[in-house]
């Protein structure tokens, strides 16, 4: 947390001073009913439904939470695990206090449900010059085209020397450009420092920079990208750039372990439903297996099928079982129930592929 200063003042964009009419906003804000603060999205609805610019629906969702939601001193060293976004949210409009994790999440449900660009990034910043020794969190917004930070953690209050939280709103981090943005705070991915030359982890800690030259970044490119990138894609992407931003400290290798366990995670799971959609078409297989066998009888018994028939549901179930198979064989795990219930499986399509031979054969002896 930090000392701020209360600032009105104009937001530049796009060639273009647009004034924000920031005192109409506070005083709609300031007069939101109990009733609409219930939920999320009844409440997204509420402050923004009286403005027609994204810029102002963001200042009216950030006057709201900087001005209602307190830090949670207490909770500031601990290290919850929620289940979901939605969990957080929850709390923090239930208990009006939290985190940077519940203002920048709440900001961001409160902003996507009016149908506004906002992002959740988390960092790192500065107080009075020196790194802080906690992980922090804050929002990028987007605003016709541009990208601006928003800390609605740091336009709340602060704490003082006394070690209490005391409100004390402030607009300083409400719209803020990226190149006054990195006087105190750097994300941990440095694409989210949305800088055509991105700070390396040392530079920001030392306050240098020491290579000017270095060539440009594209970040907006690269953020478009980003967001066509599957899940595990993602993570890799982004550990690769913290990797290489320079000398890493405690709270990057900490977000760097984070990320690396998420990536197992999230690659376990992409072997297990890889796993599980094989096992659906091999269940489809045996289904049609049993209904081969059925019509096998009746052609046996009475002729009532023809051989036409049992060819056709013979394809099907073969179909099913070459791509049961090519799933298994894309199943890649160092998981020992995995592997084993791997193993097993393939036994099993061996086997019936067997069944699946034996049955052509006997089909070719008869005709349509």
């Amino acid at each position: 947390m930090k000392l701020h200063l209360i600032l009105y003042f104009l937001i530049a964009y796009s060639s273009l001073i647009y004034a924000i009419d920031f005192e109409r906003i506070e005083k709609y804000v300031d007069n939101t009913p109990v009733s609409k603060t219930k939920n999320t999205k009844v409440l997204s609805e509420y402050l923004t439904a009286n403005f027609q610019q994204d810029d102002e629906k963001f200042a009216a969702i950030y006057f709201w939470i900087a001005k209602n939601i307190d830090y949670d001193v207490k909770s500031r060293y601990d290290a919850p695990v929620y289940r979901s976004v939605a969990e957080i949210t929850a709390e923090v409009m239930r208990r009006k206090k939290g985190v940077c994790q519940h203002y920048s999440e709440l900001f961001n449900e409160l902003s996507d449900l009016a149908g506004l660009e906002s992002y959740v990034v988390n960092g790192y910043g500065k107080e009075y010059g020196k790194v802080m020794n906690l992980a922090h969190a804050w929002n990028v917004i987007k605003v016709e085209g541009e990208f601006y930070f928003v800390d609605a953690t740091w336009g709340s209050g602060h704490i003082n020397p006394e070690g209490k939280y005391v409100r004390d709103f402030s607009l300083e981090y409400f719209m803020v450009t990226p190149e006054k943005f990195i006087d105190d705070h750097i994300s941990f991915d440095p694409m989210w420092q949305l800088l055509k030359r991105p700070l390396f982890f040392e530079e920001f800690e030392y306050g240098i920079n020491y290579n000017t030259s270095r060539p440009e970044f594209n970040f907006k490119d690269s953020i478009n990208y980003y967001f066509t990138l599957s899940p595990i894609a993602q993570i890799k992407s982004k550990i690769r750039r913290i990797e290489q931003n320079g000398q890493a400290n405690k709270l990057v290798e900490f977000e760097l372990d984070y990320e690396r366990g998420n990536l197992r995670i999230l690659e376990f799971n992409e072997q297990v439903r890889l796993f599980n959609n094989a096992n659906e078409y091999y269940n489809k297989g045996v289904t049609q297996l049993n209904e081969f066998n059925n019509l096998k009888r009746r052609k046996v018994n009475d002729g009532s099928v023809s051989a036409k028939r049992l060819r056709e549901k013979l394809a099907e179930m073969e179909e099913n079982m070459l791509k049961a198979k090519e799933l298994y064989s894309k199943v890649d795990t160092k998981n020992t129930q995995l592997k084993a219930n791997l193993k097993k499986a393939k036994t099993n399509v061996l086997k019936f592929e067997n069944i699946i031979k034996q049955q052509k054969a006997w089909l070719s002896g008869l005709s349509d």
